[in-house]
């Protein structure tokens, strides 16, 4: 490098750390002293430091196919958004899949997260915090007409529809004693109620967390996420007093099977059109932080892998043929989470 050119590297980072601590007016030009330099290169070597974090997640799309809904904090707090499904043809062949026209379909002034279609594409349901605490509501498709179906005062989360549009069944905290009080304390169970909020029914009994649950297409079973007494690992791969695994249950709580027995953490399941399989998210593979989407049978058997990639996959969700899966594709540390909706072909078999 030419000494002209050294000259004027080192003028530019005198001129700039002084910017930064005021030592001097960004007009005057002189020789750049021995303390400015450094202060600067060491500010350089931490690297860059993430001010976005966007997050798309829990996808579902309609059941003609054509329209995306998801929870989004692109906002600045979570909101619930919508966006037209395109395939087209791929240059190379196969199929090309896009989203376009995304908006946000009610703008409400709380948090609201995790959309479920109703299978008639006329109503929405969603878990949202009008108070602190989370409680599930329904709406419109273009979001209007929001409805407040439960107020226990606990937490209620997690909404899912049965097939036939009869029941939405969602995870609440109420049957503790003092619902709220103590997060790493708080007992979820699974419920089910109608889409007006009405003829609500407990489903499981277990006295710990059970969530994510949903009806198997012909409401028969059940299958959730529950929290075992075992020994496991946390997300980031550190071990745990407890476990998070995956169980298929009778509709009314018994006959409970776990079906994903490992101790990673294991959850999000959901069941595939024709109920055969059940799609759900583990961190077994790794490394830290990191989850990956797996099939497994109802019945525990045939436990297969499905996604492989250096980003994590999690959140799946089937279109109505059966043959797409959405995912919320992220990447996550301790100090900061980001990520976006994919799609990914369902092996054939």
């Amino acid at each position: 490098m030419r000494a002209e050119e050294m000259r004027a590297i080192a003028v530019v980072i005198w001129l700039v750390s002084d910017c930064l601590f005021g030592q001097t007016p960004v007009d005057t030009v002189a020789p750049p002293s021995k303390s400015a330099t450094p202060v600067l290169l060491t500010m350089l070597s931490t690297g860059p430091q993430r001010l976005t974090n966007v997050m798309d997640r829990y996808p579902q799309l309609s059941r003609d196919g054509t329209q995306l809904v998801f929870d989004s904090n692109r906002s600045g707090t979570w909101q619930i958004y919508i966006a037209k499904f395109n395939r087209s043809a791929a240059e190379k062949g196969g199929v090309r899949y896009s989203i376009d026209g995304i908006r946000q379909i009610a703008v409400l002034p709380y948090p609201a997260r995790c959309p479920a279609w109703s299978p008639d594409m006329k109503k929405i349901a969603f878990a949202a915090e009008p108070g602190g605490h989370s409680e599930i509501f329904v709406m419109d498709a273009d979001g209007s007409h929001i409805v407040q179906l439960t107020h226990s005062g606990a937490d209620d989360s997690h909404p899912h529809w049965s097939v036939d549009g009869s029941r939405i069944m969602f995870n609440s905290s109420r049957t503790m004693p003092s619902p709220g009080t103590d997060p790493s304390k708080e007992e979820d169970e699974l419920f089910s109620m109608k889409p007006d909020g009405s003829d609500v029914r407990q489903h499981t009994h277990f006295r710990t967390t059970c969530t994510f649950g949903s009806f198997s297409p012909d409401m028969k079973k059940i299958a959730y996420r529950k929290v075992t007494q075992t020994p496991g690992m946390q997300w980031d791969l550190s071990p745990a007093r407890r476990n998070s695994e995956v169980f298929v249950a009778d509709a009314d709580g018994t006959n409970d099977v776990n079906i994903s027995k490992h101790p990673a953490f294991d959850g999000w399941p959901m069941w595939s059109p024709d109920g055969r399989t059940i799609a759900f998210a583990s961190n077994r593979a790794g490394p830290a932080n990191v989850g990956q989407v797996f099939f497994v049978n109802p019945d525990g058997s045939n436990l297969r892998p499905i996604t492989n990639w250096p980003s994590s996959f999690v959140q799946p969700s089937w279109s109505p043929d059966g043959r797409l899966l959405f995912v919320y594709e992220n990447r996550e540390t301790a100090d900061y989470e980001y990520g976006n909706i994919s799609v990914v072909d369902v092996p054939t078999k």
